[in-house]
């Protein structure tokens, strides 16, 4: 995924250190983003944030580094997309973006985090198309869409359990396949 990267640098008082990162805690907790105005940071975007805190004497020096999601850019989304002459997307740029979003929801899912829901429409939706193209497994292919609406449905009840089941299932039938016809 590719996103909108910006640093900020800010220096305070060692003794408001916690106060600020109380008051972090409730901006992410509540998307109250009236504290860092100034820094134009949105949580609804938010795909990493970096804090480094260092101690200069009485004063306490803050570095910031947040990655935010660029609408429209989920899991490489449009990025150098040919097409076959039917319009559709070729198997390859198909494959690859299922790859990057099935990679990102794998390391969420590892960390015990629930995917972003724009990651998993795109994965749903790829998955979809990648079942519409013959003699790539196509003996797979309803296994394959049954795995996917079940992740699918794991994902839309919020069940973190069902989906790294789910998850693991597909993982499996994807190493199968590619075994049989990379």
């Amino acid at each position: 995924m590719s996103g909108k990267e910006m640093k900020f640098e800010k220096t305070m008082p060692f003794k408001n250190a916690a106060d600020f990162l109380r008051v972090l805690a409730q901006m992410i907790e509540h998307g109250n983003m009236e504290e860092l105005k100034e820094f134009d940071l949105s949580f609804d975007d938010l795909k990493k944030m970096k804090l480094e805190l260092k101690r200069e004497g009485d004063q306490l020096y803050l570095k910031a580094k947040v990655k935010s999601i660029v609408p429209g850019m989920v899991c490489g989304e449009g990025i150098g997309e040919e097409t076959e002459a039917d319009g559709k997307p070729k198997y390859k740029t198909v494959k690859k973006r299922m790859d990057k979003c099935f990679k990102s929801m794998g390391e969420a899912l590892k960390k015990g985090i629930m995917p972003e829901k724009g990651e998993m429409a795109a994965f749903i939706a790829d998955s979809e198309l990648m079942v519409a193209y013959p003699g790539y497994g196509d003996e797979h292919y309803d296994q394959y869409a049954k795995l996917c609406v079940q992740l699918n449905v794991a994902c839309e009840n919020g069940n973190l359990v069902a989906m790294q089941e789910k998850y693991a299932e597909l993982k499996a039938m994807k190493k199968l396949c590619h075994e049989q016809y990379k």
